[in-house]
Protein backbone atom coordinates (compact mmCIF):
# COMPACT_ATOMS: atom_id res chain seq x y z
CA UNK A 1 0.00 0.00 0.00
CA UNK A 2 2.90 2.37 0.73
CA UNK A 3 4.30 1.65 -2.72
CA UNK A 4 0.92 2.57 -4.25
CA UNK A 5 0.94 5.84 -2.32
CA UNK A 6 4.45 6.66 -3.50
CA UNK A 7 3.50 5.76 -7.08
CA UNK A 8 0.50 8.11 -6.94
CA UNK A 9 2.68 10.95 -5.65
CA UNK A 10 5.21 10.32 -8.44
CA UNK A 11 2.42 10.10 -11.04
CA UNK A 12 1.05 13.46 -9.86
CA UNK A 13 4.51 15.02 -9.99
CA UNK A 14 5.03 13.78 -13.55
CA UNK A 15 1.57 14.96 -14.62
CA UNK A 16 2.07 18.46 -13.20
CA UNK A 17 5.60 18.70 -14.62
CA UNK A 18 4.79 17.61 -18.16
CA UNK A 19 1.56 19.60 -18.30
CA UNK A 20 3.50 22.74 -17.38
CA UNK A 21 6.28 22.00 -19.87
CA UNK A 22 3.67 21.47 -22.59
CA UNK A 23 2.26 24.94 -21.96
CA UNK A 24 -0.76 23.86 -19.96
CA UNK A 25 -0.96 24.45 -16.22
CA UNK A 26 -2.57 21.53 -14.44
CA UNK A 27 -2.06 23.46 -11.23
CA UNK A 28 -4.12 26.42 -12.48
CA UNK A 29 -6.82 23.95 -13.56
CA UNK A 30 -6.91 22.32 -10.13
CA UNK A 31 -6.91 25.65 -8.30
CA UNK A 32 -9.88 27.13 -10.18
CA UNK A 33 -12.94 27.55 -8.00
CA UNK A 34 -15.19 25.76 -10.47
CA UNK A 35 -12.95 22.66 -10.23
CA UNK A 36 -13.26 22.33 -6.46
CA UNK A 37 -14.69 18.81 -6.76
CA UNK A 38 -11.72 17.58 -8.79
CA UNK A 39 -9.23 18.99 -6.32
CA UNK A 40 -11.16 17.69 -3.32
CA UNK A 41 -11.44 14.29 -5.02
CA UNK A 42 -7.69 13.95 -5.39
CA UNK A 43 -7.10 15.11 -1.83
CA UNK A 44 -9.69 12.65 -0.51
CA UNK A 45 -8.06 9.80 -2.44
CA UNK A 46 -4.72 10.62 -0.82
CA UNK A 47 -6.42 10.93 2.57
CA UNK A 48 -8.07 7.52 2.22
CA UNK A 49 -4.86 5.77 1.18
CA UNK A 50 -2.79 7.38 3.91
CA UNK A 51 -5.49 6.60 6.48
CA UNK A 52 -5.53 2.96 5.45
CA UNK A 53 -1.77 2.79 5.87
CA UNK A 54 -1.79 4.54 9.24
CA UNK A 55 -4.67 2.60 10.76
CA UNK A 56 -3.76 -0.88 9.47
CA UNK A 57 0.00 -0.96 10.04
CA UNK A 58 1.64 -1.73 13.33
CA UNK A 59 3.70 0.01 14.66
CA UNK A 60 2.33 3.43 13.87
CA UNK A 61 3.85 4.82 10.68
CA UNK A 62 4.26 8.40 11.87
CA UNK A 63 5.73 9.60 8.57
CA UNK A 64 2.61 8.62 6.63
CA UNK A 65 0.52 9.96 9.54
CA UNK A 66 2.09 13.38 8.97
CA UNK A 67 1.23 13.15 5.26
CA UNK A 68 -2.31 12.14 6.22
CA UNK A 69 -2.67 15.21 8.47
CA UNK A 70 -1.31 17.49 5.72
CA UNK A 71 -4.00 16.23 3.33
CA UNK A 72 -6.62 16.55 6.07
CA UNK A 73 -5.59 20.15 6.77
CA UNK A 74 -5.85 20.93 3.05
CA UNK A 75 -9.36 19.47 2.85
CA UNK A 76 -10.56 21.22 6.00
CA UNK A 77 -9.12 24.55 4.83
CA UNK A 78 -10.70 24.23 1.39
CA UNK A 79 -14.11 23.22 2.73
CA UNK A 80 -14.05 25.56 5.72
CA UNK A 81 -12.77 28.72 4.06
CA UNK A 82 -12.62 28.38 0.28
CA UNK A 83 -12.31 32.11 -0.38
CA UNK A 84 -9.09 32.26 1.65
CA UNK A 85 -7.72 29.16 -0.05
CA UNK A 86 -8.37 30.44 -3.56
CA UNK A 87 -7.15 33.95 -2.75
CA UNK A 88 -3.81 32.63 -1.49
CA UNK A 89 -3.56 30.17 -4.38
CA UNK A 90 -4.19 32.92 -6.92
CA UNK A 91 -1.71 35.29 -5.29
CA UNK A 92 1.02 32.67 -5.19
CA UNK A 93 0.59 31.50 -8.76
CA UNK A 94 0.44 35.10 -10.05
CA UNK A 95 3.58 36.02 -8.13
CA UNK A 96 5.85 33.49 -9.85
CA UNK A 97 4.13 30.70 -11.76
CA UNK A 98 7.28 28.75 -12.65
CA UNK A 99 8.45 28.58 -9.05
CA UNK A 100 5.03 27.49 -7.77
CA UNK A 101 4.65 24.85 -10.50
CA UNK A 102 8.11 23.43 -9.85
CA UNK A 103 7.53 23.64 -6.10
CA UNK A 104 4.40 21.51 -6.37
CA UNK A 105 6.31 18.92 -8.43
CA UNK A 106 9.11 18.93 -5.87
CA UNK A 107 6.60 18.62 -3.03
CA UNK A 108 5.02 15.53 -4.61
CA UNK A 109 8.45 13.98 -5.12
CA UNK A 110 9.39 14.67 -1.49
CA UNK A 111 6.11 13.10 -0.37
CA UNK A 112 6.90 10.03 -2.48
CA UNK A 113 10.38 9.84 -0.99
CA UNK A 114 8.99 10.14 2.53
CA UNK A 115 6.48 7.38 1.85
CA UNK A 116 9.19 5.07 0.51
CA UNK A 117 11.49 5.97 3.38
CA UNK A 118 8.75 5.11 5.85
CA UNK A 119 8.49 1.69 4.23
CA UNK A 120 12.14 1.06 5.03
CA UNK A 121 11.83 2.33 8.60
CA UNK A 122 8.53 0.71 9.57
Amino acid sequence: MITLLAFLYIFNAIAYFYAYKAGYSLLRYMWKEKNINVYLGTEIIFLIITSLIVFTNQPLNWIVAILMFLHLIGIVWLVGNPSSFYRIAEESINLDQATVENGVVLMFLIYAGLALFSRMVF
